[in-house]
């Protein structure tokens, strides 16, 4: 049986959006067979799918587990890759499917973007970038009102210029040098550099580590990074240091994103039992005593 803790592994990465929370569940709307498929964690940690037929399917989006991610000398990289072992990295998504999802995120929720995601996929009997460039534009500005109304034109044109540019596929950037693919998806109406950066390593096999301001407050608290602040400069630092300085794999970036969730929140840090607080410098922290 495999060991997999479903919530970690489904609650911090771009690829696990096509799976909704619902009622103690993960749902995901099957296109092809028209119908949502359930996964559910039972109490003995086994995963239960259903129906039972798709169960297969279901279970190989689980690719690697986090254990395997990372083997740099940082010690509370090392110590955190511990505590997660139970978390699994998914496999590499459709880019396209991915830079919908992603675009859905931004200044939103993962709930909200989730949400969303599926019911475009309902609407549409999944997704395309053909379905995408020719949506009505006032009716996908209601399916996704709960996202960002505004965010229709940025999905609407953006799947235009894939069509017009690389006859409607990203395949080729799995293959091109990183810089190159970055610039092309930069090019894209509505697409800054986390959403590149999140196509590019969830789904292209690029090794890049999207930074955001929970990305860059957990790395500076911790002292993977000695910028300060959460501006665009800092941020560009923030990846410099990761990516350069300490040669992170990208998908070492789930373990600063799932430590930021569960312990090390932008308000109140969860000190007391924070599995990395005696090797935390708490650079920034303004009350690094305990807190309950």
């Amino acid at each position: 049986m495999m060991d997999i803790d479903l919530r970690s592994t489904m609650d911090i990465q771009i690829t696990a959006l096509e799976w909704m929370p619902q009622d103690g569940r993960y749902v995901r709307y099957y296109p092809e067979a028209g119908i949502d498929v359930f996964m559910e964690q039972r109490p003995d940690g086994s995963i239960e799918v259903t129906p039972h037929e798709f169960h297969d399917e279901a279970m190989s989006i689980f690719d690697y587990p986090l254990s395997e991610v990372y083997h740099g000398d940082s010690e509370i990289l090392l110590r955190l890759q511990e505590f997660y072992r139970r978390c699994w990295v998914l496999r590499l998504q459709d880019p396209f499917i991915s830079l919908m999802i992603t675009i859905l995120t931004q200044n939103k929720t993962a709930d909200s973007a989730r949400r969303t995601f599926h019911r475009l996929q309902r609407r549409y009997k999944g997704i395309d970038v053909h379905k995408m460039a020719c949506a009505d534009k006032r009716e996908l500005e209601e399916l996704i009102r709960f996202s960002g109304p505004y965010k229709a034109s940025y999905m609407i044109e953006c799947s235009r210029q894939i069509e017009e540019r690389w006859g409607g596929s990203l395949e080729w950037m799995r293959r091109a040098p990183t810089d190159e693919a970055r610039r092309a998806l930069l090019s894209l109406h509505g697409v800054g550099p986390k959403t590149a950066d999140c196509v590019l390593l969830f789904s292209l096999g690029h090794s890049v580590v999207p930074v955001d301001t929970h990305i860059c407050r957990v790395s500076q608290r911790l002292g993977l990074s000695m910028s300060m602040g959460d501006s665009e400069a800092a941020k560009r630092r923030v990846k410099e240091d990761l990516e350069r300085g300490l040669k992170m794999p990208g998908m070492a970036h789930l373990l600063i994103i799932n430590l930021g969730r569960d312990f090390c929140k932008a308000l109140a840090p969860l000190h007391h039992i924070c599995p990395v607080e005696e090797l935390c410098p708490k650079r920034g922290v303004v009350r690094p005593e305990r807190l309950v």
